[in-house]
């Protein structure tokens, strides 16, 4: 660590797990919310399932399907409803099983909208004229240069 702090400096300590933590809080605490930490590692949330079962999934696993046959969510959406029943790093799965008939259509809703962007934010970058078609590396020739700069005065005059 001290390495990086000698490398980056103060950006280090404004993008660091401590700084986040304490934005959320002191965000949280003014829009009149609370903040409770817990052991993410005790709770596991995203391998949890309603019955209690865990399941270890990969990082690239978006998508939570849980044991009990509900339909599928997104994992982290999945996970910040059940950390909704966390007490003293401790799940409580009878709160979340009851809660989650009356939460389900707003988290699948939050699924269907990740997806449309996912789907908007792909298309969007394979259009013709994208910033990343616009760009290139290759350096440009003569003939390029000049023809670029003769459009630049037609389009002044």
């Amino acid at each position: 660590m001290k390495g990086w702090q000698k490398r980056y400096g103060k950006a280090l300590a404004a993008k660091s797990p401590g700084f986040v933590q304490s934005e959320l809080k002191r965000k949280a605490e003014n829009a009149g919310g609370s903040f409770i930490k817990f052991s993410i590692q005790k709770t596991a949330l995203s391998q949890t399932h309603l019955d209690g079962s865990r399941i270890k999934k990969s990082l690239s696993e978006r998508v939570h399907r849980d044991v009990t046959g509900i339909r599928e969510h997104h994992r982290d959406l999945f996970s910040a409803f059940l950390s909704r029943h966390v007490n003293q790093d401790v799940l409580v799965l009878q709160d979340a099983q009851s809660e989650y008939p009356g939460l389900e259509p707003i988290l699948l809703e939050a699924h269907q909208r990740y997806l449309t962007r996912k789907q908007v934010s792909a298309s969007e970058s394979r259009k013709p004229g994208s910033p990343s078609e616009r760009v290139s590396n290759e350096p440009l020739t003569a003939d390029q240069i000049a023809e670029s700069s003769k459009k630049s005065t037609e389009d002044v005059a």
